[in-house]
């Protein structure tokens, strides 16, 4: 082999390497990292180190259409879905663009406001069928908790910390697993070039 061939295949090594380190690696954790975090939904709980599962709502507990999702999924799963990985060169970044994705993530104390209360009551009222001023027996629970919701005495409420997404022992396992298999083939790229 001469000069000029081994200087074409280290420029093709070099650019073999910059391709999958800017570019395939950051994806590919990108998309490993979003299903991760999506698992997290289906499993009901945070994955670190095991499975811990996060604290039943009310909504669970009720006999309603609702009460067969999980904690934090929906009918349309829209947090869930919102999931998504930024890629720039060479890094990856996993975000949920939704404006109360890091309330449920960290877990917040909410202060009840009049505007709260005020749409507690229309959510009761377009629920139970009732006009102001009827007998209110016989409503379904899910109207009970906005009933309940609008007449609190609290100041606030606290909304548990149900993690979904962060720093997780499994999911470094699973990127390092992916390094390694990017490693391996950036150097059986650089063997099988040589042996040209």
């Amino acid at each position: 082999m001469d000069a000029k061939n081994i200087e074409k295949l280290v420029i093709k090594a070099k650019d073999d390497i910059l391709k999958e380190v800017n570019d395939r690696l950051p994806r590919r954790v990108g998309v490993v990292a979003v299903n991760h975090f999506k698992q997290n939904f289906r499993d009901g709980g945070w994955l670190d180190n095991g499975l811990h599962p996060w604290k039943r709502t009310r909504r669970q507990e009720g006999t309603g259409t609702n009460a067969r999702h999980g904690p934090l999924l929906s009918g349309h799963r829209h947090l869930m879905n919102s999931i998504q990985a930024e890629t720039s060169s060479g890094q990856v970044s996993i975000e949920n663009p939704i404006p109360y994705a890091h309330v449920h993530n960290d877990g917040a104390k909410i202060p009840v406001t009049k505007k709260m209360k005020k749409y507690a009551w229309f959510k009761f009222y377009s629920l139970s069928g009732f006009k102001k001023g009827q007998k209110k027996d016989n409503v379904s629970p899910e109207a009970e908790g906005w009933k309940r919701l609008a007449l609190t005495k609290k100041t606030s409420l606290t909304i548990p910390k149900r993690q979904f997404m962060g720093d997780s022992a499994e999911l470094r396992v699973k990127v390092h697993n992916l390094i390694q298999e990017s490693i391996r083939k950036i150097k059986d790229g650089i063997i099988a070039l040589s042996a040209h």
